[in-house]
């Protein structure tokens, strides 16, 4: 019981809340705003496709088919194997999102978009601001997020939501191996493996 002051004072250490976090989340809303304040996706993109694959994919988990290899409902009931050569993590990510009462198909897809951009601003913000401080990490979120592809022509002109996911996890997996880089424990192993 002695050292538990000790461990309370690591903990807090480790877990201490930085004020800049509120200026990236206010840097990202101001990057999702219109995106969130329309109520569908964009049309004529790929974003269509990827709603009709969350569905089938929300469809299928609910009826216990966790990891589906054939949709049925695809070209007009016949079926495809769409899920042998299109990876699903993205659908898997919306699917919890349309198993919310009032949510659907659309809703999970805007949230997996919504998600990826946030990971790319935390991700940006964490790794700049260890390596060159809190105004360098504000500006490379800024300018990362304000990237003509990452911000319009990934989600709004193409709509593709596996890129544009992966445009966003790639800031965090930057911020991951660095951090394992400059300490080496299990906790950082497993976050730069994920």
């Amino acid at each position: 019981m002695s050292n538990l002051p000790s461990v309370m004072r690591k903990l807090q250490s480790r877990f201490r809340f930085d004020p800049g976090y509120l200026v990236v989340l206010a840097i990202v809303i101001l990057v999702l705003w219109p995106f969130l304040s329309r109520a569908s996706l964009p049309s004529e993109t790929d974003a269509e496709l990827h709603i009709f694959r969350l569905a089938e994919l929300s469809s299928l988990v609910q009826g216990g088919e966790f990891y589906p290899r054939w949709a049925p409902d695809f070209y007009h009931g016949y079926g495809y194997p769409i899920f042998n050569y299109y990876a699903p993590l993205t659908y898997y990510l919306g699917v919890p999102i349309t198993l919310l009462p009032g949510l659907d198909a659309v809703d999970g897809v805007k949230f997996v978009f919504v998600l990826g951009l946030l990971g790319a601003a935390f991700g940006m913000y964490g790794f700049v601001r260890d390596n060159w401080g809190r105004a360098a990490g504000y500006v490379a979120t800024a300018v990362y997020l304000y990237a003509p592809y990452v911000q319009y022509i990934d989600p709004h002109a193409r709509g593709v939501l596996p890129e544009s996911f992966s445009l966003g996890m790639f800031p965090l997996a930057l911020w991951a191996l660095d951090r394992l880089r400059r300490e080496r424990t299990a906790w950082r192993v497993g976050t730069a493996v994920i």
